[in-house]
């Protein structure tokens, strides 16, 4: 069949499953947008890398410590079957332990433990969200009656580029994920239209759908291919502020509380260890070691964060996350940056931004000096944050100095 028969015979198939060509390109651009480039022929190579004990502990502590993960991983004394698919009992593959694969040496190295001195080391930071116009868009924006209107997006780039920089004095790399207001990836929610239809089976909802496929999933995983492209990292700063839903999203009000806390990658549910894509990702993780380098930072950037700002840590109370200390300052928590950047990743999560003791403080932005919020002079909320990642970070790599 010539070329020109071909096209016509797909236009025509398109037209049977009421699309039309121009719509098909546009799901096929979304999916890829949207999509996860690893398979499970990226394991191979992690044949024979840990041993059981690391295998199991790992699954247990971090990765899966409330669900059932040996449904999908069937661990033997020399080796894991992991199954590929989504339901088990089909396909699946099997995985020496260290040890057992004869004649070779395994191919992967652990990361480093107790690394010294900033020289060379390659950190990105991922500013959360993204701000400028797109923060109402995001949910990321708000303003208390005539008062000023607080962006996450445009916070977390201001404290990114402070630590940048000091990093960048004291002989690391560093790279933003984020460098702008704008969006990393070139598409935009109408790119998500036919996608969102498609999941719904209709139109109803698309419109939201399409939004957060934008935001929330387009938009990290191109963050994720910058990074792989700028050849992967040491370790990932997720920077973020937290905030507590509004009880009445018409008619925002400030709350009295506030806390803070970190994140490392963990804490898959069953619903999340049933899906093929986020099962192969967290295997990926596991083999590189990335929870230890994760655990390692995150308790250094704990202590600095506690002695910074000396609140109270915070508590998910809807199973989503994990607590790996009794204070709830350090939690496991599966999310999509931290799943597929390619290095250790570490969220940190300080303040609450609609509280009363942070929200006009938080809503000055960046700048130089002091100014006076509630009686007490402060720095600004960037300049803050900046201090206490560097001081974890200096304790973590320098002994403090």
């Amino acid at each position: 069949m010539g070329c020109g028969m071909r096209f016509l015979l797909f236009v025509w198939l398109l037209g049977g499953l009421g699309l039309d060509a121009g719509e098909s390109r546009d799901l096929e651009r979304a999916r890829r947008a949207l999509g996860s480039e690893r398979n499970w022929g990226d394991l191979a190579r992690y044949d024979g890398a840990v041993g059981r004990d690391f295998f199991v502990e790992a699954m247990e502590r971090t990765y899966a410590p409330t669900a059932d993960w040996r449904r999908w991983m069937r661990v033997e004394a020399d080796g894991v079957w992991i199954e590929t698919g989504e339901e088990p009992g089909g396909e699946r593959l099997f995985l020496s332990f260290a040890g057992e694969v004869s004649a070779r040496k395994a191919e992967v190295e652990l990361p480093e433990a107790g690394r010294k001195g900033f020289a060379g080391l390659r950190v990105v930071l991922d500013p959360g969200h993204i701000g400028g116009r797109w923060g109402p868009v995001e949910e990321r924006s708000f303003a208390i009656g005539d008062g000023p209107l607080l962006q996450e997006g445009d916070l977390t780039l201001a404290v990114a580029k402070r630590i940048a920089l000091r990093l960048r004095e004291l002989g690391a790399e560093a790279l933003l994920a984020r460098e702008t207001a704008e969006p990393v990836t070139a598409l935009r929610a109408e790119d998500f239209w036919e996608e969102a239809k498609a999941r719904l089976g209709g139109e109803e909802g698309a419109p939201a759908l399409a939004e957060r496929l934008f935001y929330r999933t387009a938009e990290i995983r191109e963050r994720a291919r910058r990074i792989e492209a700028w050849g992967g990292a040491d370790l990932v700063l997720a920077i973020h502020i937290n905030a507590s839903g509004f009880e009445d999203p018409e008619r925002p009000a400030l709350h009295g509380g506030n806390d803070a806390h970190v994140l490392v990658h963990g804490c898959y549910l069953e619903s999340e260890l049933a899906s093929p894509t986020q099962r192969l990702e967290l295997l990926l993780r596991l083999f590189e070691g990335y929870h230890l380098e994760e655990g390692r930072v995150a308790r250094a950037l704990v202590e600095a964060m506690r002695e910074e700002t000396g609140l109270p840590g915070y508590r998910y109370e809807d199973g989503n996350a994990f607590a790996l200390d009794e204070e709830g300052y350090l939690w496991a928590r599966n999310l999509l940056a931290s799943r597929i950047y390619a290095g250790p990743v570490v969220y940190l999560e300080p303040w609450q931004a609609n509280g009363k003791a942070v929200y006009e403080w938080a809503a000055a932005g960046d700048y130089e000096g002091l100014r006076e919020f509630d009686g007490e002079l402060r720095p600004s909320l960037p300049t803050v944050y900046c201090e206490f990642v560097m001081a974890g970070l200096r304790e973590l790599y320098s002994g403090g100095e």
